[in-house]
């Protein structure tokens, strides 16, 4: 794909996603993902019958979009309001007119597991510890709020142990180093990250997990939130986290 070297980009969506596909084992785990324009969603949509439009700059899940494609048309769904319309023009058109000026990423959806129904990730949280090595902190699973496309904390998402979220999907006993590889990935992530991003001590690796338990990174953050740890019953890792925060100050 064609980037463009435009400074803009550094440190957001499109920048991290540009720096993840240098390294070959991370890019393994990307989704497809480029700029916004009319023909590069349609023919990712061809592809992939769905995708999420992203502002490259934002946080929280806020100015999220899903557009899917069935027999009968395309679906474009924002927070929880769903609208369809027949041909992909219009679609689109209404799309575009909702985003304004800002710019845009167009990237496959992942087919997620569900819960009870709804979707959800996992949110690996990394540090560097008081040894100054990079650690993997906490994980902790985001189940979507009913009818919403995303999964996140300040749009409504509700926190819950990555072992309850797990459990349908595989025994306990696979889950340990099932967990464990999800860390490794993590942490090999944020060293990566690290060398294009060096003042940042933490990233928050958001992970979604298809149905063959591919684990695919949905976004990296340069400035994760510690609290969504502390409404676990669970503090032990809430705890940890706050430590290692206060060893960057």
């Amino acid at each position: 794909m064609i980037w463009g070297d435009d400074l803009k980009y550094w440190n957001n969506k499109l920048g991290k996603y540009r720096a993840l596909m240098n390294n070959k084992e991370l890019a393994h785990h990307l989704p497809p993902t480029s700029l916004v324009n009319k023909t590069n969603v349609r023919g990712m949509l061809e592809k992939y019958r769905a995708v999420y439009l992203k502002p490259s700059h934002g946080t929280g899940g806020f100015g999220i979009f899903k557009l899917s494609r069935s027999a009968k048309g395309y679906r474009l769904q924002n927070g929880t309001r769903s609208r369809f319309y027949t041909t992909f023009d219009g679609a689109y058109a209404a799309f575009v007119k909702e985003k304004g000026k800002k710019t845009y990423l167009v990237q496959k959806g992942i087919p997620l597991l569900h819960f009870h129904g709804r979707p959800f990730d996992l949110r690996v949280m990394v540090q560097r510890s008081p040894e100054r090595k990079w650690e993997a902190t906490g994980i902790v699973g985001r189940l979507a709020r009913p009818h919403k496309v995303v999964t996140n904390y300040h749009s409504g998402g509700r926190p819950m142990p990555a072992h309850e979220l797990l459990a349908p999907f595989m025994p306990k006993n696979k889950q340990v180093p099932y967990v464990a590889g999800l860390k490794t990935l993590s942490v090999k992530i944020s060293r990566h990250m690290r060398g294009v991003f060096p003042r940042f001590r933490s990233y928050g690796v958001d992970i979604g997990i298809d149905g063959k338990l591919k684990p695919w990174i949905i976004e990296v953050n340069t400035s994760p939130d510690k609290y969504i740890f502390n409404a676990l019953t669970d503090k032990r890792m809430f705890r940890t986290i706050m430590r290692y925060s206060r060893l960057g100050r």
